[in-house]
């Protein structure tokens, strides 16, 4: 082997170690309780696949649609998909990848409920919140103004 094909090897082994940390790290984020936060989702947002309408995933899988991720609440089978960001009962929203403090969403249930440290923008304010499971309005309970 000349140092050509070494190279072009390593080069090889290098991307394959790349495509492997990736689906790695999408089928972790897919787990109920990933260690994965937001902000790290958001940073890797390109990771995920586009909606469209003929997906199909289990619940949990995050895909992108119109430049937001969105978590699917329950299985998504033939028939039963829906668009993401028109449908929060089948898709919780997991924050813009380009804000560090989203727009606060009012969660409609556990599966959507902030986590602490969770960051938000509220009536043009920022916000972190200071519980697990958060469902309260920002400013209500639950959340600390930050500047």
């Amino acid at each position: 082997m000349d140092i050509k094909e070494i190279g072009r090897t390593i080069g090889q082994a290098s991307r394959c170690g790349r495509d492997l940390a990736a689906l790695l790290f999408v089928l972790e984020s897919q787990k109920e309780d990933s260690c994965i936060d937001e902000i790290t989702l958001a940073e890797n947002a390109d990771l995920f696949p586009v909606w469209d309408e003929n997906f199909t995933g289990g619940r949990g899988t995050i895909v992108q649609d119109e430049g937001l991720l969105f978590r699917a609440i329950h299985d998504v089978g033939v028939g039963q998909n829906t668009k993401p960001s028109e449908t929060p009962s089948m898709w919780t929203q997991k924050g813009n990848p380009g804000e560090e403090f989203p727009q606060w969403i009012q969660p409609i249930g556990v599966h959507d409920a902030y986590p602490a440290g969770a960051r938000v923008t509220h009536n043009e304010l920022r916000w972190v919140s200071d519980v697990d499971s958060n469902i309260w309005e920002p400013g209500i309970f639950g959340w600390t103004q930050v500047d």
